[in-house]
């Protein structure tokens, strides 16, 4: 949900809780100011009621005469009840006016003439509660939709001033490229934390920048920095070799034979790593359509003398498949797949190759001792690897899936198989 839909949310539900406890409290205020105002007419009435009885010893007018808006009527008692001193209450009575019943705000009270005791009671129209509430709701429903109508006014205008440049900045960072070395452009609102907020973005893009391009630099730098010294030490270790004086001692042939075993690890390591950082830092971006099938019957050629010589068992079930994706990725990924099936294979093993437009499928023999190893993907967890083995052949097609969106997933799928598959998007 939008952080402007938020706004609306929030905001229509608490305008309606609003209206809801203003609805009662509207309603219980005017109930009580009609009541106080229907409360001192009565009053008023009383007061004049009581200075004419006092006068002349009697009522105005009989019992049962309607006068307006009042209505007056009398009972005589026997003796004063103290609960009948200004006792005020609602009542219904019947109209003589309109022919209904009609709701009266009634005053109880005793007085004393012609040397007896009389009650008296007062009863003045009042409002129908039912219709003041119903005015009441209608007043505040029509301030409801008034309400949820300038909430879309308001939303219209935050979006104009405000979340149109946001949404403008944000389709800019999805855009950015850090590769394309090119300046960030951010539009401001003019509201100061958002202009802050893009500050914060910009100095962070800049450093990014500055450290993507130092750590470019250095990659690069030091990879070929390595090779010129390695260069040297296989030529040096090349020169030992052929000295057959030297090579008679076999202690010196042992260490020798350990350090250019060495250097040729650390060789392919530095190849390796850069390459990694090329895949990471986007460097392979010559895209053109690849027939993988055909790519993958190449290298299938290729490796046929590995297979006699492990005298492995080759079954592949090969369909056309167009890729697209950098040349050099595409062989990268073949190449080490297929290397892996043979490099971790058994004696006497087995291939399975499965390809499809949509799927490739390698499994292989394998030690049962690699399954429940962790991540095959990571080199840093993979502790397992074999000695020649560097262990970022698989972290190397990791790279690649996905920088091109493929799916790759490893399995055993029995206790001796290791099965590796990658579904393209």
């Amino acid at each position: 949900m939008s952080l402007i839909k938020l706004i609306r949310k929030y905001l229509i539900i608490s305008i309606i809780v609003v209206l809801l406890i203003g609805c009662i409290s509207h309603f219980l205020i005017f109930r009580f100011f009609i009541h106080y105002s229907n409360d001192q007419m009565l009053l008023d009435q009383k007061a004049r009621l009581e200075n004419y009885i006092a006068e002349n010893d009697t009522l105005p007018l009989a019992a049962t005469l309607v006068l307006k808006p009042a209505r007056i009527e009398e009972y005589a008692i026997e003796d004063i009840d103290v609960s009948h001193k200004n006792v005020f209450k609602d009542t219904i009575m019947y109209s003589e006016e309109t022919g209904t019943f009609t709701p009266y705000r009634q005053l109880h009270f005793t007085v004393s003439y012609g040397n007896k005791y009389h009650l008296i009671n007062i009863n003045q129209p009042t409002m129908i509660s039912n219709d003041l509430f119903y005015a009441i709701v209608s007043s505040l429903l029509l301030l409801l939709v008034l309400f949820i109508l300038f909430t879309y006014v308001i939303e219209h205008l935050l979006k104009k001033n405000i979340w149109q440049p946001l949404n403008y900045n944000l389709q800019k960072l999805h855009e950015y490229d850090l590769k394309a070395n090119t300046i960030l452009e951010l539009r401001n609102p003019n509201i100061k934390e958002f202009d802050e907020i893009n500050e914060v973005i910009l100095r962070m893009v800049d450093k990014i920048n500055k450290d993507y391009e130092n750590s470019r630099l250095f990659t690069e730098d030091a990879s070929h920095e390595m090779q010129t010294p390695l260069s040297i030490i296989k030529s040096k270790l090349d020169l030992l070799v052929q000295n057959s004086q030297l090579m008679r001692d076999q202690e010196n042939e042992r260490s020798i034979k350990a350090i250019s075993r060495a250097v040729s690890r650390l060789s392919k390591l530095n190849k390796s790593l850069l390459l990694i950082t090329k895949i990471n830092n986007d460097q392979y971006e010559k895209r053109e359509d690849i027939h993988l099938d055909e790519l993958l019957k190449l290298y299938l050629t290729d490796l046929e003398e590995l297979f006699e010589a492990k005298n492995l068992t080759l079954t592949a079930d090969i369909q056309p498949c167009l890729l697209h994706i950098d040349s050099a990725l595409a062989n990268i990924l073949v190449s080490n797949l297929l290397s892996n099936s043979v490099r971790h294979n058994l004696a006497n093993g087995r291939i399975n190759i499965y390809l499809d437009s949509s799927r490739l499928q390698i499994s292989n023999t394998c030690n049962s001792e690699l399954k429940g190893s962790a991540d095959l993907f990571n080199r840093m967890t993979f502790h397992n690897r074999s000695e020649n083995s560097l262990g970022l052949g698989l972290n190397i097609v990791k790279s690649i899936c996905d920088k091109n969106e493929f799916k790759i997933e490893y399995d055993y799928p029995e206790k001796d198989i290791f099965c590796i598959s990658i579904e393209f998007k």
